[in-house]
């Protein structure tokens, strides 16, 4: 419980949900587990060197070596999107009873329920911005980009921007059809990433309807419903829950491949829709991605206070509104340790 006396202390909400104990979402934890230190500034400079494999050169018998020149680096500069959901607390909120109370009496004042409704604000943006940093990191392994729509305060005008990988990582399949070379594409694929990344991919994260198209595909059904040991090698299908958004497909020896169904949706506008598109299957390197966070600044009394924190919360009171508002603060950007980690597969046209 948050004490209500000290609600307004900025940094005091911070080490408050820093205690809060993190809830696990799968797909950040999966592809995106590094945590960068914070940036002091809302900007953050990537520095990246892509080594080429470059041959030494001969040289004649004699000769005292050939010069060669250096790689360079290439540095990118990100804006770390704003994330800044709002929860306003206003009179008739505090004096009507609140969800959990006893119906016909409560012992709680106004000043409980305000405190009450606080702390359940507060875990309640933390969800939002969690579920936002889990649709960036799902669009960037769709697309290689990550779209931000920021609104203006009327909540309706909006201004898009992209922010792109320089990844060309999706290639357009039809596993509907029961002929389909489902296996060949994944060996291209997987060849694809260890050229480029120099790493072999051990994840598939499936849609929704990709497991149908797996089962009915034709050459895949001889390695899974076959009772022969070198079948059961090249190819094994044990279906299984591992929690309720994520299903355990089975897995591929030949290509050192886990298969996954992704199932996690999330609402917007009023509607319920995935994370991973349906008739989609992302051939990936699990665990080397990070989570960047820029600094947020604000302006506490007379002075503008920069906070270099993943989350900053922001508390502000009205009394000529008789309102409080109770803001959270992120500045995050889900980044690829390689733009070579991952090819998304579009696998029905």
């Amino acid at each position: 419980m948050i004490n209500p006396w000290a609600i307004q202390d900025t940094f005091g909400l911070i080490q408050t949900i820093e205690q809060i104990k993190p809830e696990a979402q799968w797909l950040q934890s999966t592809m995106f587990p590094n945590q960068m230190p914070c940036a002091t500034t809302s900007y953050v400079a990537i520095e990246y060197l892509k080594q080429h494999r470059r041959l030494a050169p001969f040289v004649v018998k004699g000769g005292h070596g050939v010069n060669v020149s250096r790689e360079r680096t290439q540095v990118k500069i990100y804006a770390c999107p704003m994330l800044a959901p709002r929860r306003v607390i206003g009179l008739n909120d505090i004096e009507m009873r609140q969800f959990g109370e006893t119906p016909a009496f409560s012992t709680l004042t106004p000043e409980d329920r305000a405190a009450q409704m606080l702390a359940r604000d507060l875990v309640d943006l933390r969800r939002m911005i969690i579920n936002r940093q889990a649709a960036m990191a799902a669009e960037l392994l769709q697309t290689g980009k990550v779209t931000v729509k920021g609104y203006a305060d009327d909540g309706q005008t909006v201004i898009e921007d992209v922010i792109d990988f320089d990844t060309n990582a999706v290639v357009n399949k039809s596993w509907d059809n029961a002929n389909a070379d489902i296996y060949g594409d994944l060996r291209a694929a997987s060849e694809q990433i260890q050229e480029d990344a120099g790493i072999i991919p051990t994840l598939l994260i499936c849609g929704k309807n990709v497991e149908d198209y797996l089962l009915k595909n034709k050459t895949l059904q001889q390695f899974m419903f076959s009772a022969n040991a070198n079948a059961t090698a090249f190819l094994s299908y044990q279906p299984r829950y591992s929690s309720p958004q994520v299903r355990t497909l089975g897995y591929i020896g030949a290509l050192n491949l886990e298969m996954v169904s992704y199932l996690e949706t999330y609402s917007e506008g009023g509607q319920v829709k995935p994370f991973i598109n349906p008739d989609t299957a992302i051939l990936c390197v699990p665990g080397r991605g990070k989570m960047l966070y820029g600094a947020v600044s604000l302006l506490k009394g007379q002075t503008f206070q920069t906070f270099a924190a993943q989350l900053v919360p922001n508390y502000t009171a009205s009394e000529e509104s008789q309102t409080s508002a109770l803001t959270l603060y992120s500045r995050t950007l889900p980044l690829p340790e390689d733009a070579g980690d991952f090819i998304c597969l579009k696998v029905k046209q």
